[in-house]
């Protein structure tokens, strides 16, 4: 990818130590500039009588002469200046000659002013004018030196302010007073004026071409009409007069020095970037704090171009499907989005090309000469700090191999439906099967086996699904902007769900920010997309020839869905926020007509949209409404108010029975001939939430929730639950059981899960009080320790989720928990830098601390324990990592002394056993977690991309080869080998997805 260049404006950005770019000048030009401008300022506001003609005025020409011609911008010459290397030039017009102005005025500051002095100059005038008396001349000499110390004055006004446009006309006012209104200095001339001696006219000389120097101070030519203002103290005031142009050549010099210090070190940045592979994706604060992942916002930058790596052949995929791969290194420019995309992507698995010496690039891993010259160490960079790893003192590189493993990982379960920030989105298939999305999978679900089936096409999130009512089996999915080079845009994919065989890729390249509805036209042959950019854009596809056959603006205001009219190929309807529009289809344009809604109360947001079986739409909106349209006249036929308390976001006809669901937890029946009340199903709304979905599957009704869940049961009937999931706030919690074969999360919803592996179905749910971020089971299983977003953590009893003891860790968020392999002890580690170690002599109950590991600069991200507890490794969150005694907290400082200790659990994502993980062009955030295989041979770690990627383990050489697995739209927050090591599952923080993948 093209390195970027950086402007000296950003570079307080890049460090917060130098100067603001803002603050300082271009160049010595500019305040040259700024100088003379403020010249002509304070002359255009003083009331100055006109001087008599003087020895300078016949220097440059005749007073009448210039007073008259010559523009006031022409007064101050400004010589062309040249400052690191940046030359600009400064038009200058005048009928005398430049140098000739230039060395006299020089000339007169430089030169003492005497008795003797005045002599000579009485000489040369009176060789020169022997009609003008020795009077007259000291006279004009005065005037000359009046004029002069005016303009010097008028030059440090302007030096004092930034903008002399702005400059307050008294403020040049009393600058000039002193020379004004000074009584004791200045006799009142009543003297008549004397008649104007001109010279011969100066033949006009062409000017020469201007010479380009540099710290050359520019030079301010005097005023053609200044009041003389004659003082008794001349070399008092040229004195004062050079003390200040000294005052202002070290003020030029020192701003100089500072622009050429601020110029230095862009070049030192722009060199140090051109010698990575890519530039850092985000400012020193957030790469230093992983908040911002755990606050709900994705990740704002896309993985970065992994030049080293290359793609070696696409990843297997479950279900036998060939899967695309995940993307190539390469720049891509991407929409305005809801994310911005503005690096490359990692490729889906690969072979490195780089080799024990890698090149000068954002980061590395090199072999290395240890500190004693004789043993070999591993050196990784990760954003300019450099992190030794040793290698145990009987490590050889023999039997290390480096090809990427054999097994790969396939989707088994997928748990949890994307139901937060969606509704209407699930469909019941001809097999009575369901329909739905999570994450960036489409998702097929059996209830009569409870089995799944997957379409992984996608490599980012599904905002929305439809359904071919011509052909059942043709799905269409909309992505907002994901990871991939050529498919990374939003677009809008037809797929074959029996074999799940990709048909069309739709707007590529058009669509901004996101696909917000995507809906079939009756006869299968047109698909209609909404765009969520600004404009709303309503696109029609041919579905056959895969092209664009209109496009028109949709609405000013959010268009929440769209859907063709049952039997008419030509017309659909569009709603949002305040309006629903009626559209015709004629060739390739596109009339829209709004809805009326007359004598109706007409609601802040239409949500939902369906039709009856005779093609009538009926709407739901924000105020609980529901309105039965005639579509030829664009009107409401009839209406019920208060159908639901809140908005009604689903809607499902049934003959003539209407299912509608709610903000208000309720599912409810009504009649289409006067959509009168019949029913009402109430769900628990602290487990459930809000009804976001309704579909039937024969006689059954399926109904997704705000939790991400699917309830599945006859109407009326007590439902059962077949699909959970985790609701509000990212998930980032997850521990593996030490001997079955479950596993928990905990989330920021404050719920935690026990799964069964083998059921996929929980054992347990249990609530704490706060937003949860972490947890780890004992080594024997019986309690669970959760960690929360406040400093609080609890110890839970596994079976029945009883809180058996709580304590609290500092003030801040704990990211990492855990026991030490004989459950003796338990760390935490806090976003306040510290570890905090307790001794746990009875694991139900009385947990006292014991010690607290300070010496981290930053936050803790992860810690494991050593075979025999008593040594802790730590990292943080600027790539620290560190070694502990576990029996008191002191620091080891030796990290080569640490060589041949084993760690019970590797989950720091630093150290030599696996140093490897790093692609090129990952920065230390990259990772967000992984995890060793009990067996010791496998190596799994997730990304802020969306992958988990495999290696064999020890992964210790820098060339060594990976394969990555995409199911997750976000970055994955956890990886954990499950009891047995043949199931891994991964947590999707912003997705609130888990995905648990099998080992083939």
């Amino acid at each position: 990818m093209e390195d970027p260049v950086v402007n000296v404006n950003d570079v307080n950005d890049l460090d917060a130590d130098l100067p603001k770019a803002e603050d300082a000048p271009e160049s010595l030009l500019d305040i040259a500039q700024e100088s003379a401008e403020s010249v002509h300022s304070s002359e255009e506001h003083a009331d100055l009588a006109p001087a008599s003609p003087g020895p300078m005025d016949e220097v440059l020409d005749s007073p009448s002469e210039h007073a008259s011609s010559s523009p006031v911008e022409d007064e101050v010459p400004v010589s062309p200046i040249e400052t690191n290397d940046v030359e600009v030039h400064v038009g200058h017009e005048n009928t005398a000659s430049e140098e000739d102005a230039a060395d006299a005025l020089d000339r007169h500051l430089s030169e003492p002013v005497d008795d003797e002095g005045d002599s000579n100059i009485d000489q040369q005038e009176n060789a020169e004018e022997e009609n003008i008396s020795e009077a007259d001349d000291k006279k004009s000499v005065s005037e000359e030196e009046s004029a002069n110390d005016h303009d010097a004055v008028q030059t440090q006004l302007s030096f004092e302010s930034s903008n002399p446009e702005e400059a307050d006309p008294a403020e040049s006012a009393d600058v000039q007073s002193p020379m004004e209104d000074n009584s004791s200095d200045q006799v009142e001339d009543n003297t008549p004026a004397t008649t104007e001696h001109h010279d011969p006219p100066i033949p006009e000389q062409e000017i020469p071409e201007p010479t380009v120097v540099t710290d050359v101070e520019p030079v301010v030519e005097p005023s053609a009409e200044i009041k003389a203002a004659p003082g008794p103290d001349k070399s008092a005031k040229i004195k004062e007069l050079e003390d200040k142009i000294s005052e202002l050549e070290s003020t030029l010099k020192s701003k100089d020095e500072t622009i050429t210090s601020l110029q230095s070190e862009v070049e030192r940045l722009n060199t140090e970037i051109k010698s990575r592979s890519v530039p850092s994706k985000k400012p020193a604060s957030a790469a230093s704090d992983p908040k911002s992942k755990s606050v709900g916002a994705k990740k704002t930058t896309t993985r970065p171009a992994s030049g080293a790596r290359a793609v070696s052949k696409p990843a297997p995929v479950s279900n036998g499907v060939a899967k695309k791969p995940a993307g190539s290194p390469s720049k891509r420019t991407g929409s305005a989005t809801t994310r911005p995309k503005s690096a490359a992507t990692k490729p889906a698995g690969g072979k490195s090309s780089v080799g024990k010496k890698a090149g000068k690039v954002a980061n590395k891993v090199e072999m290395t000469k240890g500190i004693d010259g004789e043993e070999h160490a591993v050196k990784l960079m990760l954003r300019g700090r450099g992190i030794v790893c040793y290698p145990p003192t009987d490590f050889t590189m023999d039997g290390i191999v480096s090809e990427k493993p054999e097994e790969t990982l396939k989707i088994n379960w997928v748990y949890g439906y994307r139901g937060r920030d969606s509704q209407d989105n699930i469909f019941c298939l001809p097999s009575n099967e369901l329909l739905y999305f999570q994450a960036a999978l489409g998702v097929i679900y059996n209830p009569a086996t409870r089995t799944q089936r997957f379409y992984q096409g996608h490599n980012d999130d599904i905002r929305c699904i439809a359904l071919n009512p011509a052909n059942p089996s043709i799905v269409a999915t909309g992505q907002a902007a994901g990871h991939d080079e050529k498919e990374g845009d939003p677009h809008v994919r037809v797929w074959n769900c029996e074999t799940f065989e990709t048909l069309a890729v739709l707007g590529l390249g058009t669509l901004q920010r996101g696909v917000g509805s995507v809906s079939f036209s009756p006869d299968g042959s047109k698909v209609i997309a909404v765009d969520e950019g600004n404009d709303h854009t309503i696109y029609v596809y041919d579905l056959k020839k895969k092209s664009t056959i209109a496009f028109q603006k949709g609405h000013q205001d959010p268009v929440l869905g769209a859907e063709y009219i049952p039997g008419q190929n030509s017309r659909f309807i569009t709603y949002g926020k305040g309006h629903i529009i009626f559209w015709d289809q004629e060739g390739n344009k596109l009339l829209k007509k709004s809805g009326l809604f007359e004598k109706h109360p007409k609601p802040r947001f239409i949500t939902s949209l369906a039709f009856t079986d005779k093609g009538e739409p009926i709407t739901g909106d924000s105020n609980g409404n529901l309105f039965l349209w005639n579509p030829n006249e664009r009107k409401i036929s009839k209406s019920k108010v208060g159908a639901h308390e809140g908005s009604v976001y689903s809607i499902a006809v049934k003959g003539d029975e209407i299912y509608t669901g709610g903000q208000d937890c309720k599912v409810k029946k009504f009649k289409v001939a006067d959509l009168s009340s019949e029913d009402a199903w109430e769900l628990d709304s602290a487990t459930h939430g809000r009804v976001k979905a309704v579909t039937f599957v024969g006689e059954d009704l399926a109904v997704g929730t705000y939790n991400n869940g699917v309830l599945f049961g006859k109407f009326g009937d007590q439902p059962e639950q077949i699909i959970y999931g985790h609701g509000a706030g990212d998930l980032w919690g997850g521990a593996d059981h030490p001997s079955e074969n479950t596993f928990a999360t905990v989330g920021q919803d404050k719920v935690v899960y026990i799964w069964d592996a083998e059921s996929h179905t929980p054992k347990h749910i249990f609530k704490v009080e706060k937003p949860a971020q972490a947890c780890c089971f004992s080594p024997c299983g019986s309690v669970l320790a959760v960690a929360s977003t406040t400093g609080e953590w609890w110890v839970l009893d596994s079976n029945n989720g009883l809180v058996l003891s709580s304590y609290k860790s500092g003030p801040e968020q704990i990211d990492a928990i855990s026991y030490s392999p004989d459950g003796s002890c338990i760390a935490v580690g806090s976003h306040d830098n510290y570890v905090y170690l307790f001794e746990s002599t009875n694991l139900r109950e009385d947990y006292k601390p014991i010690g607290k590991c300070a010496g981290h600069s930053s936050f803790i991200t992860h810690l494991d324990f050593s075979d025999d507890g008593k040594v802790l490794q730590t990292t943080s969150g600027d790539y620290e990592h560190l070694f502990w005694d576990a029996t008191n907290g002191d620091q080891i400082t030796s990290t080569k002394d640490m060589r041949d200790v084993t760690m019970a659990t590797y989950t720091c994502t630093l150290g030599f056993p696996v140093c490897g993980i790093w692609p090129v062009g990952y920065d230390g955030t990259d990772i967000n977690a992984l995890s060793k295989s009990h067996n010791n041979k496998l190596l799994v770690t997730a990304d802020d991309f969306g992958l988990v990627n495999l290696f064999r383990y020890p992964c210790c050489d820098p060339a060594a080869e990976w394969s990555s697995f995409r199911g997750h739209s976000a970055h994955v927050t956890k990886v954990r080998f499950l009891h047995g090591d043949k199931e891994v599952f991964s947590l999707g923080g912003r997705d609130q997805s888990i995905i648990q993948w099998g080992i083939c």
